[in-house]
Order: structure tokens, then C-alpha cells, then sequence
């Protein structure tokens, strides 16, 4: 096999030197001849017929049947050799591109001169040219292929073994977390990339098709791999940080390209649709893997006060809100961490799923107090009135501490205002059904279909804040809302979809509401009066498609509340 690669390599090197002084014969040369000699024609006919012989002959014949043998350097410069070829050729004879050969000359040599061997038959002479671009195109193709077939295995072999090793974990001077993720995969891709674009020519397709290739494979092992390194709270950083820091060196290598390579619009466009799919993809894991820190900044919050939320000391005792305080330190502590742990482009993706987790937890907690209560004619609450007051003043309280970072974060308000309006809708109904609140029943039941966007939820989540404080009138509003069931429809409809799009890669688990309700709806296992037997049927079909949402999570994903 080393005798065979030295001896290819030789043929390639000739071949080179062969085709690169077509250009001076035809220049310099054959000005000198009478014009009938037809110089430049020979000498290229020649030339293309020695080649394609040997070259041939080098590979296994036009099947390639050697080409197997080629290490992965010498395929490609077989290609970058047949491209220059031809782009010498139909620089020279323009029209030889579009010319069809009336035979094949595999085995024997083209007749070039008539005439008693004083003319050149020109016929003869484009026939054999044309018959040797063609040829070796087709060659060109074969080896092409073989190249990126072996490119996939090599960049798949090295990906594993990137993607499985250990990486150094280290912190910046400003005390950003990392990994050295993003230098092991880009290096080896780097040597890889740099590989192909000395031995290919500026022009080629077949560049673009490689680099294609392994673009290709770095989607599709961090699609399968992301999950493996947010295993907690300093993993979520460090990979945000490494996750956008690859979609920056992604563009680099975007950017290096275009500069280098002289590509047509065509092949550019190729290129930069390749490079914005992954760039996209590692740019929205970076988002995913910031998010996904609300579930370890939430661990020690559901350890501290979820035993005690909304209990008889919650209601008697802790007069100043002293949980929604617990809470909103933790959520200040970890903000101190994150400050220093993240990059500023993903610390306010952060912000984002620490407000939506907070009214999450806070709502999940207020239903599974309902869930737990057994009594059908008795408030889970001893006054409820003091329970609404000490609600409000845990809204309060986070509420106020959210805006009170909101100057750091200039789209923060809109999400206050927009994740505050729902469990202020929970609010308003809990007063309604307690009779402290004169409001319409309808209109906020209207409110918080809006948001969940699906009519069986609603109406269980409803049911809940009734069995919460006034049980006896439970099987009164699922009877309003049996009623509302058109006008629910026209206002919201039911998002068809929305299951669909709970199990999306980019759905971070526990920040979609209506998936967060449907599992507290799944888990309360209690009895509810006056519910029709065709409702129970509707609502057993929809949880179990929403099961299949988060029947995926994994088990760090899934925390308590």
C-alpha cells in the first residue's frame, strides 16, 4: 500500500507539472509555430490523454475501484488536480465544456495527425479533449465523494472522542466559568478545515461540500449531547459560556472562509446557510443551558419554604412575609453567582426564567395545597381573609424584588408585568371565591384561559382555587364554565399545538405554564364533584398527551414544584 501511495503521488506530481505548462505552450509557444501546426492543441490533447491514462490506471479505472487505498490528502488532490485541469481546459478551448465525444479512448490513443502526418485533425484532437474532461470529471466526482465519506468517519471518530472526554474546567479573570469544550472540538476542526482549504483550489465546490460535511457533524453531536454536561447549577454556567463561545467561533470560521476562498454566489450562499444552522443551534443551547439554572436556584428554595408555604404557621405566625423573603434572598445570592459565572449575553436569559420559574413555583405550591386538602365544606385556611393578605404580600414582596433589577435588564418590566398578571389572575379568583372580591367570576376566568390557552386546565386550575377556600361551591363554577365553554373558545381556543411545542429541544423544562398546570392537574388525584363522565374522558385523552412531554425530562429537570 506505501508503494502504491508513493507511486500515486508521483503521478499526481507530473500530472501537475504537465498541466501547468499548457498555459505557457500556449502563450509563449506556439506563436512561434505556423499556425496550422496547431500547437496548443496537441500539446493539450497530449497531455489530457498521458494524464487521464495514468491517473486511471492509479485509481482502479473509471470506477475507482482504488480509490479506497488514497489516503484522505491524496483524494483531495486528485480533486484540486482534476479542478485546475479543467479550468485550464475550458480556459483555452472555451467551448470544450459543452462538447459530447464521439467515442472513448481508454485503451488506445487518440489519431492526432493526417494528412501524412503534416495537419493536425482538429476534430480528432477536440473529440479526445472533450472525452478527457468529461472523463475525469467523473473521476473528479468519485474521488469527491470517497473524500467526504471518509471526512464524516474522521469528523464522527474525533467528535466521540471529544464529546466524551473530560474537559478542563477553568474561570477567567473576571470569573466566568468554561470548559475547554469549544477549543477541543475547534481545534480539530480547525486542522481539518485548514487541511482542505490548502490542498483544494479557491473555487471549489467541493469545499463548501466539505466544510458542509462537518458542519453537519457538529449539529448533529451537539444535538445528541448537549444534555450530558447541565448536571448542575456551575455545568449550566460554564456550558452557556461554552455554548456561545462556539457559535462565536463558528462565525470566525465563516468569516476566514469567505476571506480566503474566491466562491461563487452560489456556493457562498451554501456556506453561509450551513454555518447560520449550527451557529443558530449553539447559540440557542447556550439560552437553554443559562434557563436551565432556574432549577438548581430553585432546589434550595423548595427545601427552605415548600413545607411551609400557605401552612397554619405561613398563615398565623409569619406576619411578614418571611418565606417570600427566604425566597427572594436565595434568588439574590444566586444572582451574585451568576454576575461573576455568566456571560453578559445569557445573564439576562437567566433573569428571564428566574421571574417565570418564581410565579411557576409559587402557583404550582398554592395548587398543591388545594390537591392536599380533603375537606369538601371547609377552607384549607383557618381566616381567608389573612390568607389572601399574606398572598398579596408575598406578590409583593417578589414583585418588588425583580423590579428592583430591572434597570440592569431593559426588557425585565415587560416580563414583570407580563408574568405577574397571572398569578395576579389567581389572586383575584381566590378573593372571588373567598367573597372578599366583587370582580366577575367570568371575566377572570376569561383572563386565565387566555394564558393557558387550553379550556381543561383552566377549568381544573379554577375548580382548585374553589376547593382552596370556598369547596362547597366547587361544583357551582365548573357549572359557569360549562357554560363559558363557547366564549372561552372565541376569546382562546384550545392550543392544538401546544403539546407539540412543550416537547421541543428548546423547551426548558419547568417555565411553560400550561405544561407546568397539566402536571399538577395529573398529579391531584382527588375527587371532583359534579364533573360530567365525557369532561373526565376529555381530560384523561389531554394529560395523556401532555405525559408525553415531560415523560422525556430528565431527572434533574423534573425538581419538586
Amino acid at each position: 500500500l506505501e508503494t502504491f501511495n508513493e507511486e500515486f503521488s508521483a503521478v499526481l506530481r507530473a500530472a501537475n507539472g504537465l498541466t501547468s505548462e499548457i498555459g505557457f505552450v500556449q502563450n509563449q509557444m506556439a506563436p512561434c509555430f505556423p499556425p496550422y501546426w496547431a500547437l496548443e492543441t496537441l500539446w493539450s490533447t497530449c497531455v489530457a490523454h498521458v494524464c487521464s491514462k495514468q491517473i486511471l490506471e492509479q485509481i482502479g479505472g473509471p470506477e475507482g475501484h482504488k480509490l479506497q487505498d488514497l489516503t484522505v490528502t491524496q483524494l483531495l488532490d486528485l480533486v484540486a488536480w482534476v479542478e485546475n485541469f479543467r479550468e485550464t481546459i475550458e480556459e483555452s478551448f472555451p467551448n470544450i465544456g459543452k462538447h459530447s465525444s464521439k467515442k472513448t479512448y481508454f485503451n488506445e490513443r487518440p489519431e492526432l495527425l493526417m494528412d501524412n502526418n503534416k495537419q493536425v485533425d482538429m476534430d480528432v484532437a477536440k473529440d479526445s479533449l472533450a472525452w478527457a474532461n468529461n472523463m475525469l470529471w467523473e473521476v473528479h466526482d468519485l474521488a469527491k465523494d470517497e473524500f467526504l465519506y471518509r471526512t464524516k468517519e474522521q469528523t464522527d471518530e474525533w467528535l466521540d472522542n471529544v464529546y466524551d472526554a473530560d474537559h478542563t474546567k477553568n474561570q477567567t479573570s473576571e470569573g466566568r466559568l468554561m470548559t475547554s469544550l469549544c477549543e477541543d472540538v475547534f481545534s480539530l476542526a480547525g486542522v481539518q478545515l485548514r487541511t482542505i482549504r490548502e490542498r483544494l483550489t479557491r473555487r471549489s465546490e467541493a469545499l463548501v461540500q466539505a466544510v458542509g460535511v462537518i458542519f453537519k457533524n457538529l449539529y448533529d453531536k451537539q444535538m445528541a449531547c448537549r444534555d450530558q454536561f447541565l448536571l448542575d447549577f456551575e455545568t449550566c454556567c460554564a456550558s452557556a459560556n461554552d455554548f456561545i463561545r462556539m457559535s462565536e467561533r463558528c462565525e470566525e470560521i465563516l468569516g476566514d472562509l469567505q476571506a480566503e476562498c474566491n466562491l461563487s454566489a452560489t456556493a457562498t450562499e451554501a456556506l453561509e446557510e450551513q454555518a447560520a444552522i449550527l451557529l443558530g443551534l449553539y447559540s440557542t443551547d447556550a439560552v437553554y443551558a443559562s434557563q436551565k439554572c432556574h432549577i438548581y436556584i430553585f432546589e434550595p428554595i423548595e427545601e427552605a419554604i415548600l413545607e411551609e408555604l400557605f401552612s397554619e404557621e405561613w398563615l398565623e405566625n409569619l406576619t411578614h412575609n418571611e418565606l417570600a423573603l427566604t425566597l427572594v434572598r436565595t434568588l439574590e445570592d444566586f444572582m451574585g453567582d451568576l454576575e461573576v459565572f455568566l456571560d453578559d449575553l445569557m445573564l439576562g436569559k437567566t433573569v428571564d426564567a428566574m421571574l417565570t420559574a418564581t410565579i411557576n413555583f409559587y402557583i404550582k405550591s398554592l395548587l398543591r395545597k388545594s390537591a392536599a386538602h380533603r375537606d369538601n365544606k371547609k377552607s384549607a385556611f383557618a381566616d381567608n381573609t389573612k390568607a389572601l393578605t399574606r398572598i398579596m404580600g408575598d406578590i409583593k414582596t417578589m414583585k418588588e424584588y425583580f423590579a428592583g433589577i430591572a434597570p440592569s435588564f431593559p426588557t425585565l418590566n415587560r416580563g414583570i408585568d407580563n408574568e405577574f398578571e397571572v398569578l395576579e389572575t389567581i389572586y383575584e379568583l381566590l378573593a372571588i371565591a373567598a367573597g372578599t372580591s366583587q370582580s366577575s367570576t367570568r371575566d377572570f376566568i376569561l383572563f386565565l384561559q387566555k394564558r393557558v390557552r387550553n379550556i381543561t386546565i383552566t377549568k381544573f386550575v379554577v375548580g382548585d382555587l374553589w376547593h382552596l377556600v370556598n369547596p362547597k361551591e366547587e361544583k357551582t363554577v365548573y357549572e359557569l364554565i360549562d357554560s363559558m365553554e363557547e366564549e372561552l373558545k372565541a376569546i382562546a381556543p384550545t392550543d392544538e399545538q401546544a403539546m407539540q411545542s412543550a416537547g421541543d429541544r428548546k423547551t426548558v423544562p419547568g417555565l411553560r405554564l400550561d405544561q407546568e398546570l397539566a402536571r399538577i392537574c395529573d398529579e391531584n388525584k382527588r375527587g371532583r364533584p359534579g364533573l360530567k363522565k365525557t369532561t373526565k374522558e376529555q381530560a384523561d385523552i389531554m394529560l395523556n398527551r401532555w405525559r408525553e412531554t415531560w415523560s422525556d425530562l430528565v431527572d434533574g429537570g423534573e425538581g419538586k414544584a
